[in-house]
């Protein structure tokens, strides 16, 4: 039996588990059983943008409900493709679920794409699979810090070079936030690093979460979101919103107006916040969406280099912060379908990675 975890796509807070048996496999695909995966607010994001970006399409449910896809790793089980054999492990974009069924195409050493034919029109970023079977001992163990905090350091990483490559929108500061979310304090670590960077960086977050992210050292100025009025409102700034709050955006552009250049919506951690914030002074909001900058840098560096040097600095990353994290590993249906609602609910603390499994 196959065991899921899904949710109503026009109220994330519905949440049900549960079984269906297992598919009989074509030829040319495989069915994966889901060792673990990741859970962090991003899936939360993946769940509010479902329909905009096609989140929704990649692991597909029946009505009104959806699949929210999680990263994760899976072990092949039963196999109908010749290239990609029993026992093989990968790491990707998975379903929660206990199982998944894959149609490994353009098949290397390294890994393959999902050739199934619902995801052909969907971003190929979220369709590639690695083969991990035989990786180095140093990379296995970092298993938990690649589900839960190296696909949103990744998107930190191209959120710099997106910034970087426009020469900074004039800016010179960037306001990023819901700095505690994972992508904000991967964020905040980067932009830190920026040899020569003209903008001072600046954290907002909760007031329960000013601790955890002073702790973390990536800001030059950490506010609660309530003081933000307090920042000089005449110096060019950028602003990346991971909270998703109309209300905190619309206060941001209101404060900062014609000095707000470039206003970049990347995550909605305070989705129960969300919704059209009307017409605001200040530079347009415009959605940050990874796989634009990615394509574009495969053409300036080669394909795979800019993910390349975003796993570096994932890497260094999760190392730096190891101490201010702990890992919590949960397992069964039940289980998972809880805690994701607390996550839904805004009642998970940034110091967890949350790594769960339904096999």
């Amino acid at each position: 039996m196959i065991s899921e975890i899904q949710v109503e796509r026009a109220n994330l807070a519905h949440i049900r588990a549960l079984t269906r048996p297992e598919p009989d496999l074509d030829d040319g695909e495989v069915l994966a059983r889901i060792d673990a995966f990741g859970l962090t607010a991003n899936n939360v994001t993946y769940g509010v943008a479902g329909d905009m970006i096609g989140y929704w399409r990649f692991f597909p449910a029946e009505g009104d409900w959806g699949i929210i896809p999680v990263w994760g790793f899976a072990t092949v089980v039963r196999s109908r493709c010749a290239e990609v054999p029993v026992g093989e492990r990968v790491y990707g974009f998975l379903p929660m679920a206990s199982h998944v069924v894959l149609r490994p195409g353009s098949v290397t050493r390294g890994g393959f794409t999902d050739a199934a034919a619902h995801r052909q029109a969907l971003p190929g970023l979220y369709n590639r699979y690695q083969r991990v079977t035989g990786e180095p001992a140093a990379l296995a163990a970092l298993e938990a810090e690649r589900c839960t905090l190296f696909p949103l350091f990744t998107t930190a990483y191209v959120i710099t070079d997106l910034l970087a490559d426009n020469d900074w929108f004039g800016a010179r500061q960037v306001l990023v936030l819901s700095a505690s979310s994972k992508t904000g304090l991967g964020l905040t670590n980067l932009l830190a690093r920026v040899e020569g960077r003209p903008v001072r960086v600046v954290g907002a977050t909760s007031p329960a979460n000013t601790a955890f992210v002073r702790e973390l050292g990536g800001c030059d100025e950490i506010v609660a979101y309530d003081d933000i009025g307090g920042l000089d409102p005449a110096v060019p700034t950028i602003v990346v919103d991971m909270a998703g709050s109309a209300k905190l955006l619309k206060a941001v552009h209101t404060h900062f107006a014609g000095a707000l250049v470039y206003s970049c919506s990347v995550g909605i951690t305070h989705w129960s916040e969300g919704g059209p914030a009307g017409d605001m002074p200040g530079a347009k909001p415009a959605f940050f969406f990874a796989p634009g900058q990615i394509e574009k840098r495969d053409a300036d560096w080669g394909q795979g280099e800019i993910q390349r040097r975003a796993q570096v600095e994932g890497a260094r990353i999760a190392g730096e912060i190891a101490g201010a994290v702990t890992v919590e590993r949960i397992a069964g249906a039940d289980a998972a379908a809880a805690v994701l609602g607390d996550l839904v609910a805004g009642r998970v603390s940034p110091r967890r990675l949350l790594m769960l499994s339904l096999a």
